[in-house]
């Protein structure tokens, strides 16, 4: 699994990385906020994401914030870390769409338990992704033919209907009758 780590200070991002790639994780690295914005930004952006609080050009907040007000994208789970250790520091980073947070210096053991629980919520969230999608597929098809049933077609009508008007194009529709579909529908 794809894993981001965004940490200005050079020897705590050299450990993190080591520590990650030791246990199998594939790692993205960025220095300082802005660049991790940009890596959870791509196609392929790590569902992972270890945010130190403290950054140049934009601080491990910002970067969740602007990760939380996303809703188009996959699921990042985002893992704050910093030496802020008071209570309401703790408030603020989970307020900001942090899933979990983890003080410096970081016991290794911690974060290795910590990261599982973000690989298994992120698991549970592909498949529920998954069931959802067989179930639209599931409410849109007929279960013995598989193609589109009444309603579905008629809404993959109107989404056409109203693309062809507004790049005005033509539309044509085929109706077919199949004879005798009782009959195969009995057997």
């Amino acid at each position: 699994m794809k894993i981001l780590i965004a940490e200005d200070d050079a020897i705590s991002r050299r450990l993190l990385e080591t520590i990650l790639r030791k246990w199998g994780y594939e790692v993205v690295v960025a220095q300082d906020g802005g660049k991790a914005w940009e890596e959870l930004q791509k196609e392929d952006a790590p569902r992972l994401a270890i945010l130190d609080w403290m950054m140049p050009e934009m601080d491990g907040v910002e970067v969740c914030g602007k990760v939380r007000d996303r809703t188009d994208s996959p699921y990042v789970y985002i893992l704050l870390l910093s030496a802020k250790s008071q209570r309401e520091d703790l408030v603020k980073g989970m307020e900001s769409g942090a899933d979990d947070y983890i003080t410096k210096p970081f016991d290794a053991n911690e974060l290795k338990v910590r990261l599982r629980a973000g690989r298994r919520i992120l698991d549970l969230q592909t498949q529920l992704m998954s069931a959802q999608e067989a179930l639209r597929d599931q409410a849109a098809r007929d279960p013995l033919t598989g193609i589109w049933n009444r309603n579905a077609i008629f809404d993959i009508f109107r989404r056409e209907l109203t693309r062809a008007e507004r790049e005005r194009t033509q539309l044509a529709i085929v109706m077919i009758d199949i004879d005798h579909f009782k009959n195969l529908n009995d057997t």
